[in-house]
């Protein structure tokens, strides 16, 4: 659904004018020469934003503010007004509204301030929806390792023997764990990083024994019910400046994905050296690859691609993408190189830190 505006003015000039500046914007645009027909109109529909005159004959623009506030509180509102002094300004934001354009205005002025509560709107529902999905993220960890724990131990055969068909309920079962597993985790990843205000910490990282390491040592990575040994290839323990909590972000996801989309019982093979300047980190398996042409569309958001040897595997769709926001956040580079049906391998290319500085700090 399209963002809906509706501007209340008694003046036709401020209607027209307002109509004349947003359009070809793609917004749909309703206008209202009265404050009570605007808020009749506002109560009837699901506006985005309202902006309204203050002083109307009849119910001004603060009247129609405080309903607003009151009855539809999802409705971003701004104040037209030609009585631009400090106090009505300060009384329309007390009661709620979220900005004022003092008549006359210019066409810049009035986009810019319908530009900014959009992107306000936006914001605050992406950090709510954040919020809500790592409390409930937070909350589902503790139980869902019991039954991961539980369900590893009765396929490992320490309650005794599984039978053929129960040894396949068992697996349904930790294959389900792993999904719920990386959704939570991406969720939690999520609200840490909120994302587009993400700002790393910076330090003196060795990627190797503050980063990789102990992110291989994770148990759904070192013990994984697949069965695919993790093979490394160091050359050396080259630093980067970054934050090593959020690389390990990184790694992580790189190397789940490789053991979820891997063939099982085959090596993933993790690769890091340094080269022309940059630290070089790589994520191989032996699978079903990715076709070329879909290459570019694993770093976006919630996207999933769909082929055949992956229908029984499920993702949240969000690994890559946090993936990538941590790679660009540390001015880095991702892709990915394969061949369809044999092999893929994920490369990161990170700035390499001079020599010399200070010292690293002690890994999180």
């Amino acid at each position: 659904m399209g963002v809906k505006l509706l501007f209340i003015d008694d003046e036709d000039i401020v209607l027209r004018s307002s109509k004349r500046i947003f359009a070809g914007s793609g917004y749909e645009i309703d206008t209202a020469s009265s404050g009570d027909e605007g808020l009749a109109m506002a109560m009837a529909e699901d506006y985005d934003i309202v902006v309204t005159d203050l002083k109307m004959p009849g119910l001004g623009g603060m009247e129609v503010l405080k309903a607003l506030c009151r009855d539809r509180p999802r409705t971003t509102v701004i104040i037209f007004t030609g009585f631009s002094s400090v106090d009505t300004a300060r009384e329309a934001l007390k009661n709620g509204a979220f900005d004022y354009v003092p008549k006359p205005f210019t066409p810049e002025e009035l986009r810019s301030v319908v530009a900014n509560a959009l992107e306000a709107r936006k914001n605050a529902a992406g950090a709510k929806m954040l919020d809500l999905m790592a409390i409930v993220s937070h909350e589902l960890k503790s139980p869902l390792a019991a039954v991961q724990t539980t369900a590893a131990t009765l396929h490992r055969g320490y309650f005794g023997r599984l039978e053929p068909e129960q040894r396949k309920i068992v697996e349904t079962i930790i294959r389900n764990c792993s999904y719920l597993e990386d959704i939570i985790r991406c969720y939690i990843d999520l609200s840490k990083m909120e994302l587009d205000g993400l700002t790393v910490f910076k330090e003196r990282v060795p990627f190797a024994s503050a980063v990789v390491e102990p992110a291989l040592d994770m148990p759904g990575i070192r013990d994984n019910v697949r069965k695919m040994p993790v093979v490394t290839e160091f050359e050396g323990d080259p630093v980067i400046e970054g934050d090593p909590n959020l690389l390990k972000i990184l790694v992580g996801n790189l190397v789940n994905n490789a053991v979820k989309y891997g063939a099982e019982g085959t090596p993933v093979r993790v690769r890091l050296g340094v080269k022309d300047g940059e630290l070089v980190f790589s994520v191989r398996n032996e699978g079903v690859g990715i076709p070329e042409e879909d290459l570019p569309r694993l770093f976006k958001r919630f996207e999933r691609i769909k082929q055949k040897g992956t229908e029984g595997v499920k993702g949240s769709g969000l690994g890559l993408y946090i993936s990538k926001t941590v790679v660009d956040k540390h001015k880095g580079r991702i892709w990915a190189e394969g061949e369809p049906g044999k092999w893929i391998e994920f490369f990161v290319a990170l700035p390499a830190a001079a020599e010399g500085g200070p010292e690293a700090a002690p890994a999180a």
